[in-house]
């Protein structure tokens, strides 16, 4: 989930493939607009209706066979589903190859297309996770280094109150408790270079943990299995020791 300037959602589906995306840090990254039919779209939010992602996801099926029978070095990146259209990012050697196969594709079924070349790092904090940008080494620019960015986590429902009482403490804004899934979602604009979101992730996994909630790893690379309260905490998210912060917080050591 990403946020637009103006409050409004943006949704992202990315392929997290640390091997392809090294290999897409150093190539151009292709953004494709497909404008859609104005009955394509709900009056509401102006996300697309099912016949219109039907036939978005039928572009890129037909896109990505075209690539391949053409033998174009691409690789679907991700997806972006908001402002009026759902945009897909591709990377590719062959920039003149990759259009010519888009644009019949995008002709055959009837879309309007723009092209748009950038790289890795300039839309990293749109598509990737914020973990991802850090473990890339990706120099993201000096005005995105602060993203509004949720965090979820999961637990009791009492366990998750004192949580969020604790994360309110710290600037993070309450978005919802799901309390039949139970999972709390919190909000706040934090840095996503390397070292600044791993600070981040420093503070609030130890947090839950203490807590007995557990992080539901939204914005790593690996996931949320690597939080569950039964595995040992990974040591790059174990925070500061028994003396530090916990021990300030609660009057003791954090378990």
């Amino acid at each position: 989930m990403r946020y637009r300037p103006d409050g409004g959602e943006l949704f992202i589906h990315t392929r997290v493939n640390m091997a392809l995306l090294r290999a897409a840090a150093s190539l151009p990254i292709l953004l494709l607009k497909l404008t859609p039919r104005a009955n394509e779209l709900m009056p509401r939010d102006a996300l697309l209706t099912p016949k219109g992602s039907s036939r978005n996801y039928a572009f890129l099926e037909r896109l990505c066979e075209d690539l391949a029978a053409a033998g174009c070095p691409a690789c679907y990146i991700a997806e972006q589903h908001g402002e009026g259209r759902r945009d897909f990012y591709f990377t590719t050697e062959d920039i003149a190859g990759f259009e010519e196969v888009a644009r019949t594709a995008a002709e055959a079924l009837a879309f309007p297309l723009n092209l748009e070349e950038h790289s890795l790092a300039a839309v990293a904090p749109l598509i990737l996770p914020a973990e991802a940008i850090g473990d890339l080494g990706l120099k993201i620019a000096p005005d995105a280094r602060i993203r509004p960015t949720r965090f979820e986590f999961w637990g009791a429902e009492p366990s998750l109150a004192r949580l969020r009482a604790e994360l309110e403490k710290r600037g993070y804004r309450f978005l919802g408790l799901e309390t039949f899934s139970r999972e709390l979602r919190m909000m706040k604009s934090v840095p996503i270079d390397g070292e600044g979101f791993l600070a981040v992730l420093r503070e609030i996994v130890p947090l839950a943990r203490s807590l007995q909630c557990s992080y539901c790893g939204t914005e790593t690379v690996e996931g949320h299995e690597q939080f569950l309260l039964a595995r040992p905490l990974p040591q790059r998210y174990g925070g500061v020791g028994r003396g530090g912060l916990f021990r300030r917080i609660f009057g003791g050591g954090g378990s």
